[in-house]
């Protein structure tokens, strides 16, 4: 019996999640290349980078930064903070904050 390539593309992303999700889960370095997904800060707050509200931040935009991944509101480090990848949030009452990202331990 044939069975549509769609149907098996279906079956095989769910029986493996792991290789379905193939985002990063670590930060190497200092975090700057990191493209992964998380989308929240340390204390949960969700990132803000595509909207200028309520924290406006002129400086990094994916105009002045245009390799440091700043189109959707993920976890980035586009200033090399040794720290690791932040973001700023959507919290009136906090500007930034670090990401709850490990670091690769390679």
């Amino acid at each position: 019996r044939h069975i549509p390539s769609l149907f098996l593309l279906f079956t095989i992303a769910v029986d493996q999640p792991e290789q379905a999700q193939a985002t990063e889960e670590c930060y190497q370095g200092n975090g700057v290349s990191y493209r992964g997904t998380a989308s929240f800060t340390i204390t949960g707050k969700k990132c803000q980078w595509s909207s200028q509200t309520p924290h406006k931040h002129d400086y990094f935009t994916p105009r002045t930064h245009p390799k440091s991944g700043l189109e959707k509101n993920y976890c980035r480090n586009p200033d090399g903070d040794v720290n690791g990848p932040w973001c700023y949030t959507t919290d009136p009452r906090k500007a930034w904050e670090y990401c709850d990202i490990p670091k690769c331990r390679n």
